[in-house]
C-alpha cells in the first residue's frame, strides 16, 4: 500500500463521516417542520424516522467513497448496498436497544412509551453513519486492493 492511497482513504474517510453527520441532522431537523403521521410508539415510527436520518447519510458516504474508475456495476452495487447497509443496522440497533422507550425487543415492559428524541437521534446518526461509511469504505478498500484503483 502508497501513502497515496493511505492519505485518499484518510480524506475519503473523514469527508464521508463529516458530511453524514451533517447533513443527516440538518435533514432531521428540517423533517421536524412537516407532521408526524405515524403513533409515537409504534414501529412505522422508527422505521420513518430511520430513513430520514439513514438516507442522506448514505448519499453522503456513497459521494464521499465514489470512484468514477470504477466500472459501473460497482457504482451501483455500492449506490444500492450502501444504504441498505445503513437503514437495516441503524433500525436493528434501534429496535434491540430500545432508546429508552420501554417497548424493545429485549427486555420491554408495558408502560407508558417516552420517547427520548435525543438518545433517539444520537443512536440513528452514528449508526448510520458508521455502517454507511464501513460497507462504502470495504467496497472502495477492495476494489483498491484488488484492482489497484485510486
Amino acid at each position: 500500500m502508497r501513502l497515496e492511497s493511505v492519505v485518499w482513504i484518510i480524506a475519503r474517510a473523514t469527508l464521508g463521516v463529516l458530511l453524514s453527520v451533517g447533513v443527516s441532522a440538518a435533514v432531521w431537523a428540517l423533517s421536524r417542520y412537516f407532521p408526524q403521521d405515524a403513533l409515537a410508539a409504534s414501529t412505522g415510527f422508527f422505521i420513518t424516522q430511520t430513513l430520514i436520518v439513514a438516507t442522506p447519510a448514505s448519499v453522503c458516504a456513497v459521494a464521499a467513497w465514489w470512484n468514477p474508475d470504477s466500472p459501473l456495476s460497482a457504482r451501483l452495487l455500492a449506490s444500492a448496498a450502501v444504504p441498505t447497509s445503513a437503514f437495516l443496522v441503524s433500525w436493528l440497533t434501534i429496535e434491540i436497544r430500545g432508546v429508552e422507550t420501554y417497548n424493545a425487543l429485549f427486555a420491554g415492559t408495558h408502560r407508558l412509551p417516552v420517547i427520548a428524541t435525543g438518545d433517539l437521534l444520537g443512536v440513528l446518526i452514528i449508526t448510520a453513519t458508521l455502517s454507511a461509511n464501513i460497507a462504502a469504505g470495504a467496497l472502495y478498500i477492495y476494489r483498491l486492493f484488488r484492482h489497484n484503483e485510486i
